[in-house]
């Protein structure tokens, strides 16, 4: 809106001029019509302008209509397209007239090959392609450098045709397209940061991984998070296929790249357990195995965390000294790998070279027995019953296994199991428990050393405690409550005070 100001006889006067409206006038149903079904005669009917002056409210010309309507075998009985050899004679029909519509593009920058390539039309990306090297036939050159720019042309989002057909696995297209544009093109990463090759390795798309490293030269690897295609081979990769003929091509370098988070490949392999993606990545270079992510954490805490049995297994056996490494915490492999399940804590328990693991500690002074004891469920009552394990070494905070698994309040019957399973009887229990901090008074010692001492079973012992517990606990909620209402009476008390306060024996 503009605003104009006139000054008349001494009056400021004021007013608004509305800007112009934009009026958007989309394509007449009859031509949009004849477009989707591919009826170039029917167009001819009932226009005389030039064919690229049709389009629709997002600048979609005939050609963008005719292509996105295209059906294929799965999509019927659906109405109002057209069939592929229809469509690719409309195409090739309208470019003879109007070759200007082969690059005009709409309003996401989408050419006709961008959508072509999106559905997978191979027969429409041939004429596309045939059209774009007729209009160049000069020079050999010239040829490959125009289809080159045609396949090479980003929209919005920085996506090439190549993108859209890899997105979605359409293998003829992606051929087609490799085999005519230059080697030598490197297909860079669009706006999420994906190149060609880090989708079709992310989607699991092994073919088309192979018919990019063989057809171009040095495609681009990127991906998002920092990550590269090997990244994203490694993760999804079942038989190897993929990890293979990308470290094939880049090797050691790409092997050892890390993203934002510091994870290589071989740590994604070792998220989801992927052996074969794990053997090549060691095979290719042990020293993956050393690398630590943002957090500290290897491959193998990774592997042993997640309880990754086959990954676990194949790291130490090759490289068997990285069980040594800790992270940021202080925590080695086995300290995780005692946090849920127990195949791969058993699998480092019971070697014998790594028996210095069993009572090494963190940073805060935990063994991997601390962290058993305070994360686990009841799981394989074997875990950590060597009788190497140290059962009272204490943390920093002095206290022992015992005293932290009391801590956690479970249920009788997996308290007994998990106990059992680690301190043996129940005679054990006073002893463990005790620990080394007392929290009587000295006169309270001297006065119980003096009663004469009853023999109480342990599991009474630990119930009759877990009610006293619970006694001070609701004590101090009825504290809390009474507190609570006092606090809400004083509140409401002063809401309705008077201003001034209330004064008695007069009028007021």
């Amino acid at each position: 809106m503009i605003v104009a100001e006139i000054g008349f006889s001494g009056v400021l006067c004021c007013f608004a001029l509305r800007a112009p409206q934009l009026v958007v006038t989309g394509m007449d149903p009859i031509i949009y019509e004849a477009a989707a079904k591919g009826n170039l005669e029917d167009l001819k009917k009932y226009i005389s302008d030039p064919l690229d002056g049709f389009l629709t409210v997002n600048k979609n010309t005939i050609l963008h209509i005719c292509i996105s309507s295209i059906l294929v075998e799965e999509e019927f009985p659906a109405t109002g397209g057209t069939d592929p050899a229809s469509a690719a004679k409309f195409v090739k029909d309208v470019l003879d007239e109007c070759p200007s519509l082969l690059l005009k593009a709409n309003t996401e920058d989408d050419t006709p090959l961008h959508v072509a390539a999106r559905y997978g039309h191979a027969s429409i990306v041939k004429v596309l392609i045939e059209h774009q090297k007729s209009q160049h036939q000069d020079l050999e050159s010239g040829v490959v450098e125009a289809t080159t720019e045609m396949i090479g042309k980003l929209n919005k989002e920085r996506d090439t045709a190549l993108h859209e057909a890899v997105c979605h696995n359409h293998i003829e297209v992606v051929k087609q397209l490799l085999t005519e544009v230059d080697p030598e093109f490197p297909f860079g990463a669009n706006v999420a940061g994906e190149t060609p090759l880090y989708l079709a390795a992310e989607r699991r798309f092994p073919e088309l991984v192979s018919e990019i490293l063989n057809e171009l030269k040095s495609p681009a690897y990127d991906g998002p998070l920092g990550r590269t295609a090997l990244h994203a081979a490694a993760f999804y990769d079942n038989d190897g296929g993929m990890t293979k003929n990308i470290l094939e091509r880049y090797g050691r370098d790409l092997c050892k790249q890390a993203d934002q988070n510091g994870w290589t490949p071989l740590h994604m392999a070792a998220y989801f357990n992927k052996i074969e993606a794990t053997k090549l990545l060691l095979k290719c270079d042990r020293e993956v195995a050393y690398m630590k992510d943002a957090e500290g954490r290897t491959a193998l805490h990774i592997a042993a965390r997640r309880d990754c049995v086959d990954v676990t297994v194949d790291i130490i056996s090759m490289c068997p000294d990285c069980c040594e490494v800790v992270d940021n915490e202080g925590r080695n492999a086995l300290h995780l790998a005692v946090h849920n399940w127990s195949s791969a804590a058993l699998i480092i328990q019971n070697n014998s070279s790594l028996r210095n693991l069993l009572n090494q500690k963190d940073n805060d002074g935990n063994t991997p027995l601390h962290h058993y004891c305070n994360y686990s469920f009841v799981g394989d009552q074997r875990v950590l019953n060597s009788p190497r394990v140290d059962k009272m070494v204490f943390n920093k905070k002095n206290q022992n296994a015992c005293q932290i698994l009391e801590s956690r309040n479970l249920p009788d019957d997996d308290f007994e199991i998990k106990f059992l399973s680690i301190f043996g009887g129940w005679e054990n229990y006073r002893f463990h428990y005790n620990g080394r901090v007392v929290e009587v008074g000295y006169d309270e010692i001297e006065k119980n050393k003096r009663k004469p001492k009853l023999e109480v079973d342990p599991r009474q012992e630990r119930e009759i405690r877990r009610k006293k517990k619970m006694e001070v606990e609701d004590k101090v909620a009825q504290v809390h409550l009474v507190v609570a209402a006092l606090i809400t009476t004083v509140t409401f008390a002063a809401g309705i005070t008077m201003p001034g306060g209330f004064v008695g024996g007069d009028d007021h």
